[in-house]
């Protein structure tokens, strides 16, 4: 009976958000509010759950507001279930959760990386929800297709997908790329490269990027990147191991397009010594014309001031002449998952402008698979350790891909 209703806890806050990954997401929620409250129980059930949300966001991020608003409206109608939740930042959640797993003490509910799924289950930290969600076809088959991939193993599904998310967004300041003689965002990568230079002559910095915790790099740029250059067959098959390796030349030719822009002086110098919150006061003072982030920003430009605000708008990263990729398309899709420990067993017990600037570009724009929700997590740290060190000119493409296919091949030996 527990066991039910720490599930029906997960699929409603997963189902309960205002970005959702469901295509019927009202008939979605309605089904697991059914299913909570025909959970309730009259024993007091307490459950533990770690995530990377805070309440300090509520209103600004579209997560946030609808995962407390589901927390704060299932434990008001279930006053015998109480549910303990601590919020951290990304880079200190994964810190924690690993090091619970290691010491075997995971919370009842946690949020799941689709890079560490593996991992988690391998150490069985992770249970199988399969049966759980086949109860409920109808909900199941309401998520976007190819919603639970990143979080299925051998066939099992361990965790249900919190958001759809792009990773890969263009935050650019259109004054700023008009004084320069750009009255739209560049659509080809050689008109990008002339951009960078232009800001660069007048002493600006063309794009921040705060690579310090090292997943900025490969999930906002290179997973868009790399596509443009490999097309998305390419990464497919190494996510399916179906031969395909890092080593490649299409891959290695993305890396050192990567690394010719970080040349050019696009970047700031700092690259590697500031984080993802500082990266935003950067743009947010004009000192960068632009900045590549994900979905989540949106929510971080409600702070901007209101010069910036105004002229803020959304693109996507150009085309790369000669690559194989569609210039439609960006990193996107469920990249976090609401799982549970496997010690959870029945004998335990107001949308902003920017947002629809969005909505209206992501109509005709598909959705690639983001490195870093689909590869495995030793893959995509060699990858993003690697990642510092090229685009601060101290490692080569050839090097860098040599590094990565190493790892890939450690984990296709297993």
């Amino acid at each position: 009976m527990v066991l039910a209703v720490v599930l029906s806890v997960t699929f409603l806050f997963a189902a309960c958000t205002s970005n959702p990954v469901t295509e019927t997401s009202q008939t979605a929620t309605s089904s697991i509010s059914s299913q909570a409250s025909s959970s309730q129980v009259s024993t007091p059930v307490e459950l533990t759950m770690l995530g990377h949300q805070s309440r300090s966001v509520i209103g600004e991020s579209a997560f946030a507001t609808g995962f407390f608003a589901a927390l704060d409206k299932f434990t008001a109608d279930n006053p015998n279930i109480k549910v303990t939740y601590e919020g951290l930042d990304q880079t200190a959640y994964q810190t924690k959760i690993t090091a619970l797993g290691a010491a075997d003490d995971m919370p009842d509910l946690f949020m799941l990386k689709g890079s560490w799924v593996s991992n988690f289950v391998d150490n069985g930290w992770a249970i199988d929800v399969t049966a759980d969600l086949d109860a409920d076809a109808t909900w199941k088959d309401a998520y976007i297709k190819g919603g639970f991939d990143s979080v299925t193993r051998d066939g099992k599904i361990y965790g249900i997908p919190q958001e759809s998310m792009t990773t890969s967004l263009v935050y650019y300041n259109s004054k700023m790329w008009a004084d320069i003689g750009y009255s739209e965002f560049p659509t080809k990568w050689s008109d990008l490269q002339e951009a960078a230079k232009k800001f660069k002559a007048k002493g600006t910095t063309a794009f921040v990027m705060g690579n310090k915790a090292n997943w900025p790099a490969e999930s906002c740029w290179l997973s868009t990147l790399g596509d443009r250059v490999t097309g998305t067959d390419w990464t497919n098959s190494i996510i399916n191991k179906k031969g395909a390796k890092f080593t490649d030349p299409d891959f290695v030719s993305a890396l050192k397009t990567f690394q010719d822009f970080a040349k050019l002086g696009a970047f700031n110098v700092n690259i590697n010594s500031i984080d993802d919150t500082e990266q935003k006061t950067v743009y947010f003072k004009k000192d960068a014309a632009a900045i590549v982030n994900g979905t989540w920003f949106i929510s971080d430009m409600s702070s901007a001031p209101a010069d910036v605000k105004a002229d803020t708008k959304i693109a996507l990263l150009p085309s790369v002449e000669g690559g194989k990729g569609d210039a439609k398309a960006a990193s996107g899709g469920p990249a976090w998952f609401l799982s549970l420990s496997s010690k959870v067993t029945d004998d335990k017990h107001k949308v902003p402008a920017l947002y629809n600037q969005y909505k209206e570009l992501m109509q005709s724009v598909a959705a690639t698979p983001i490195y870093d929700a689909s590869m495995e997590s030793a893959v995509i740290e060699a990858m993003n350790v690697g990642l510092q060190e090229l685009l601060i000119n101290k490692k080569t493409p050839e090097q860098l891909a040599a590094e990565i296919q190493k790892e890939q091949d450690i984990v296709d030996a297993k």
